[in-house]
């Protein structure tokens, strides 16, 4: 289900009762219940850095730029434990605070900054000597945070300093961001400006003037982290802002105010209103029917209510104005009951379970204790998603369908294969938020603050863990899955320090990439200082490619670089200047167009985002280069194509505004909900939508689709008002789901390979499907944990029966061209008639074991040494009811068939089992083959088969996808066998 919301601002009344307030404010005197922010601030306590004895001792050196001493500089240390702003998470996505893109976000930092709350308090203070040295005695801990300051320089840090290793701390040149504050309408504004370093949480802050303009000075070592916030609007957050770069421009937005009123059959109800958006989740009670939330973002939200059982549906605006205005009615609504078991039917122990509106926001959520019994809602009658989700499982989606009352319902979650730790530094410290690789899958997950990880794996195997950062090392460590405790320490190992520099300048916020064959791509965890240093340490010894790049400079020359064990390689890299592809997008009126993205073809900048004048700029590219411009926006045509030359002058670009077309989506005389027209997902209590089409002079055309219902394509004239558009329901198809004993089977999900739509089986076991269009044939598939079953129907079948049963047991080896058994490869299978994915790892002995349901399969290994441009070798078998053996490679008692082709693109090559005597052209029915191996597209005269059991085969080489002039050259083969076969015509 596409699932990306496009902003549809329904205003059409729910009741008449309603109207008065969706056309004027409340009337003065009107109680309303209002909501802004609450937001409960977290404590930061210190942590005491003096031991209560002898304790320990760090000592250290403070430097300029130039590496001379700086004395009396003044120097602070703090625990490298202590929480501040920079280590304060989000509390909805986990990013840190400090870059979490959302909005809302800044409400939260700029409550902390004005509070003080989060700042990095010293623990001890001293003052360097004149030779700049300092020492801290009598410390307890392991790691500690210590930077200094001094007249004419920068903030310098050092951070996870630990005592006996020498402390080095270079003070940059104080810097200086300037910038200015705008309004929505690109008016300067006077407020307020902070700044916080992202490897310092040091508070600093400057006014900024009537004009706007402000310049933060002082600046040490960045990025930084900047908030702007103005009497009367809401704060903005930047992050990663580089210290003397160009000026920024801040635009602060108009707070904007929901205002809800809430009917039951005509009369206000005091129910509670629940908003939910990007990072947002509020709550408030319409007093006599009115609730107001202030204080939020031009964003799109969802918005429900409820009262005692009954619920509204959810409705989704878009606050584009000042003041939205919205009316809900309420009706008899529904709660879902449910409990969440292993495949054992066990209680999952504290399980999360969200209840989701269709396009997925979340509408309400619980964290449940060990066999809890969950209730969700009240939400209206209407279809929904449910997900659940527990350590150490696989989380599950499943549909729901609330009435009103009590839905019962119970979610199976299927155990995974754990592998859980810590990711430590060199002296044993929790490393927090590094990123650890699993191989051969290559996902990764992210230790927590603590250093902390838990990886859910596909199968029991032998798996790589591989962890770096830039600063610390790296670390590998091979395990056999499952497996707890796991300590993957990281070592410095091999490693760079490599200076950025442009035109003789040392240059802060670059990065590095290093590229090596077989390891992959290793890349820099914390960008330059002001010194320009970027350092690249625990990467395995070997010749690498690397590169250095900055978002204001073209990339330096690619270099190769040979770095051995326990070895710091110096290595200079020179940035090039770029030129900038300036310019302004227009309508067809002239008008300037705000909030449009723009981008260059090829490539070469980050797309830039029209200001309130419609001026972009796009940097940096190619001197003199020429780039094709493409704007995108929502409701926006780019009739023509632009091109510009880099450096060159400013272009105007002309764009056409889509009509705006209102009407109402209706079947059976109900208003329909949830729907799709074209690209614009739209969720209407009412039916009702407002958006931006694109159209010719007299016509407009587009598609609306909703799950359950037939697509119709409406091709009308040239309107505002198109009206009621009318959906017809899909014809059903009934159907009933049992287990191997002929039991009914209740919960189980039921859909099909090509429908958008998912149902679940009722306690009788019974569900209705709607039937996709489009197609002669379909597959049905239920699902209930590991146990599934399916069902091929014909478009003009009215029912079906499906019965549920475990996997089967697919097992066997992976061995090399020279017959030895490879441990810690990934098997990845396709099921041919459900398009579902099957993925098992060998163990350490390289066998591999693993139950999937019957049918056809396509298995492939990813084989060292692949050439990229080459499919693998793929095993076609057909599972049944009964264990299948399966190996790959040079099995025991296998041998090679070698076969010599002409190359051609879009032919393959089949070694099918048995005689094939008459087969089509192209031949797709090999792909429902009990036995075979293909090999798509070979790149080379003389094709190897590595491995193939004894007994007759059958060569077919074939176009894939058409049909073979003089059709498809066939021959017969027996292994094992010396010779090789030419299928050359």
């Amino acid at each position: 289900m596409r699932r990306a919301l496009i902003g549809v601002v329904v205003l059409g009344v729910l009741v008449a009762g309603a109207a008065w307030f969706l056309r004027a404010p409340p009337p003065a005197g009107t109680d309303v219940a209002t909501a802004a922010q609450p937001r409960p601030l977290p404590e930061f306590r210190a942590v005491d850095v003096r031991a209560q004895s002898q304790g320990l001792t760090l000592t250290g050196l403070v430097k300029d730029p130039q590496g001379r001493p700086v004395p009396g500089a003044e120097v602070f240390l703090a625990s490298s434990v202590q929480a501040s702003i920079n280590t304060h998470t989000c509390g909805f996505c986990q990013e840190p605070v400090l870059g979490c893109p959302a909005r809302e976000t800044a409400l939260e930092v700029a409550a902390l900054l004005g509070s003080g709350r989060g700042e990095l308090v010293a623990g001890a203070h001293t003052t360097a000597d004149e030779k700049g040295a300092f020492r801290f005695e009598q410390l307890a801990g392991v790691s500690f945070t210590v930077w200094a300051r001094a007249a004419g320089f920068g903030d310098g840090v050092h951070e996870r300093a630990a005592p006996g290793d020498p402390v080095e701390i270079y003070l940059p040149p104080a810097r200086t961001i300037t910038g200015r504050l705008l309004d929505e309408r690109g008016q300067g504004v006077a407020g307020r400006v902070w700044a916080v370093s992202e490897h310092l949480a040091r508070y600093l802050h400057v006014e900024a003037d009537a004009q706007g303009r402000f310049a933060l000075q002082s600046l040490g070592e960045g990025p930084f982290a900047v908030l702007a916030e103005a009497p009367g609007k809401l704060p903005v957050l930047r992050a990663a802002v580089e210290a003397g770069g160009e000026a920024l421009t801040l635009r602060l937005s108009d707070p904007r105010t929901l205002e809800v009123a809430v009917t039951q059959g005509g009369v206000p109800a005091e129910a509670t209103v629940h908003v939910t958006g990007d990072h947002l989740d509020r709550m408030v009670v319409a007093t006599k029917g009115l609730a107001q939330l202030k204080e939020l973002y031009p964003d799109q939200l969802s918005v429900t209510a409820a009262l005692g059982a009954q619920a509204s549906a959810p409705q989704v605006v878009t606050l584009t104005e000042l003041t939205t205005r919205v009316a809900l009615e309420l009706e008899a609504g529904g709660r879902v009951a449910a409990t969440v078991l292993d495949e054992a039917e066990a209680p999952v122990a504290n399980p999360t379970l969200s209840l989701l509106s269709p396009a997925g926001e979340v509408l309400h959520q619980k964290r449940a204790g060990t066999g809890e019994l969950v209730l969700l809602g009240p939400v209206a009658p209407g279809d929904y998603l449910l997900k659940a989700e527990a350590e150490g499982f696989t989380a599950v989606t499943q549909p729901v369908q609330v009435k009103a009352g009590e839905t019962r319902l119970d979610l199976t979650l299927a155990r995974g294969t754990v592998i859980s730790g810590r990711v430590l530094d060199e002296y044993g410290r929790p490393a927090p938020r590094i990123s650890v690789l699993i191989t051969p899958t290559g996902d990764s997950v992210h230790a927590d603050a603590e250093g902390r990880f838990v990886a859910v794996v596909p199968s029991p195997g032998q798996y790589g863990l591989h962890a770096h950062h830039s600063d610390w090392g790296g670390g590998e460590l091979t395990v056999s899955a499952p497996k707890s405790g796991v300590e993957l320490q990281l070592e410095p190992k091999a490693g760079a320090r490599v200076v950025v520099s442009a035109d003789g300048k040392r240059i802060e916020g670059a990065s590095v990439s290093m590229f090596i064959d077989r390891e992959g791509s290793f890349r820099n965890d914390r960008t330059s200082g002001a010194d320009g240093v970027v350092l690249m340490r625990g990467l395995p010894p070997g010749k690498y490619t690397l590169i250095a790049s900055h978002p204001e400079f073209l990339p330096a020359e690619r270099q190769v670089v040979t770095i051995n064990d326990g070895q710091l390689l110096e290595v200079t890299a020179e940035l090039r200047a770029g030129a900038a592809v300036s310019g302004q997008v227009v309508d067809t009126s002239g008008v300037p167009v705000t909030g449009a993205s723009v981008s260059v073809t090829p490539r070469g900048a980050e797309p830039a985002v029209t200001d309130a004048d419609g001026k972009f700029s796009l940097s940096p590219l190619r001197p003199k280069g020429i780039y094709a411009l493409r704007v995108v926006g929502r409701g926006l045509e780019q009739p023509e194509r632009t091109t510009a030359v880099a450096g060159g002058e400013p272009v105007k670009i002309v764009v056409r505004r889509q009509p705006i077309f209102r009407g109402r989506v209706v079947s059976d005389g109900k208003p329909v909900r949830h729907f799709r027209i074209d690209e614009h997902e739209v969720e209407s209590s009412d039916g009702r939508f407002e958006l931006p089409l694109p159209a010719t002079e007299d016509r407009v055309i587009f598609t609306v689709e909703a799950p359950g219902y037939e697509p119709l394509v409406v091709d009308r004239p040239r309107v505002p008002d198109l009206g009621d558009l009318v959906l017809r329901a899909a014809p059903k198809l009934v159907g009933v789901v049992k287990d191997e004993q002929g039991a009914p089977v209740a919960d189980a999900v039921v859909g099909c390979d090509v429908c958008e739509q998912q149902t679940r089986s009722s306690e009788d076991g019974r569900f209705t499907l709607a039937k996709p269009p489009f197609v002669s044939e379909f597959t049905v598939v239920a699902r209930k944990g590991r146990r599934s079953g399916s069902a091929v129907v014909a478009q003009l079948d009215d029912s079906v029966q499906l019965s549920l049963r475990a996997g089967t047991r697919v097992s066997g080896g992976v061995y090399s061209a020279d017959g030895r058994p490879q441990p810690g490869v990934e098997i990845q299978g396709l099921q041919a008639e459900r398009g579902e994915p099957v993925s098992v790892v060998t163990g350490a002995d390289g066998r591999y074991s693993v139950d999937v349901p019957p049918g056809v399969y396509r298995f492939v290994v990813a084989t060292p040494g692949q050439r990229g441009s080459e499919d693998p070798l793929a095993q076609i078998v057909q599972v049944g009811t009964q264990e299948v053996v399966l190996d790959f490679g040079l099995a025991p008692g296998s041998a090679p068939v070698v076969v010599h082709v002409r190359p051609q693109r879009g032919f393959a090559l089949w070694l099918v089992r048995g005689e094939v005597t008459a087969i089509g052209n192209p031949p797709m029915e090999l792909l429902r083959s009990s036995w075979a191996q293909l090999v798509y597209q070979p790149l080379s005269e003389r094709v190897v088969f590595p491995g193939v059991p004894p007994g007759r085969y059958s060569l077919v080489w074939a176009s894939f996808h058409a049909e073979t002039p003089g059709g498809p050259a066939i021959s017969r083969v027996d292994v094992p066998s010396s010779a090789e076969v030419s299928l050359v015509r």
